[in-house]
């Protein structure tokens, strides 16, 4: 197992050997005649980062909304700051006003959509990786800059943020390797731009 990201925390099941861990990056019972269940999820390694630092964000998201002189001027921009990862289904949601008719689209990467119902323009990118790290959106609608915050972003990716990655599966024994298969799936929970 290996770590990239610093300031994290790795933190195992009670019933796993934390010292083999610790010295091995090996995943293994502390009493081998107490197993897990079968056909059941139980999450025996837990990885958490918690910091200040900007720098660690995957998608840092700039949004500068100015006064004109018939409402806002909205320029708003995305940069992938984890070049390793690979983002689909990115959608950056703008609150818009309520009662003031669509915004006037200018330059934009990607699409948009606007829904009306819910008074927000969703910025829709199918992919965000290191061929398409930056991007911009700008428009234009009746408002004041408040009105545009907080942003809301969501993504999927198949990459695993932490780089933690199984390297190999072996009986209890040790000795008999075991065929496996993994699947990771990085989602966003709450990602608010205030």
């Amino acid at each position: 197992i290996s770590l990239k990201k610093l300031n994290s925390v790795l933190q195992t099941h009670p019933n796993v050997d934390k010292k083999l861990f610790t010295a091995e990056s090996l995943i293994g019972l502390k009493n081998p005649d107490k197993s897990f269940p079968l056909n059941n999820d139980v999450g025996v390694l837990k990885w958490r980062l918690q910091t200040t630092d900007e720098s660690l964000i995957p998608l840092t998201i700039n949004c500068w909304p100015s006064e004109s002189g018939s409402g806002c001027d909205v320029n708003i921009e995305y940069e992938l700051q984890e070049e390793s990862l690979e983002l689909n289904d990115v959608v950056i949601s703008i609150p818009i006003p309520s009662g003031v008719g669509a915004p006037v689209i200018g330059d934009l990467d990607g699409e948009y959509r606007h829904d009306s119902r819910r008074n927000v323009l969703e910025w829709c990118l199918p992919v965000v990786d290191v061929k398409n790290k930056t991007g911009s959106l700008e428009f234009s609608i009746a408002g004041q800059p408040n009105d545009f915050f907080p942003v809301n972003v969501s993504f999927v990716s198949k990459g695993n943020y932490s780089d933690i990655q199984v390297a190999k599966v072996s009986q209890v024994d040790g000795s008999s390797p075991v065929r496996f298969s993994t699947e990771t799936s990085f989602v966003v929970d709450k990602y608010e731009i205030l």
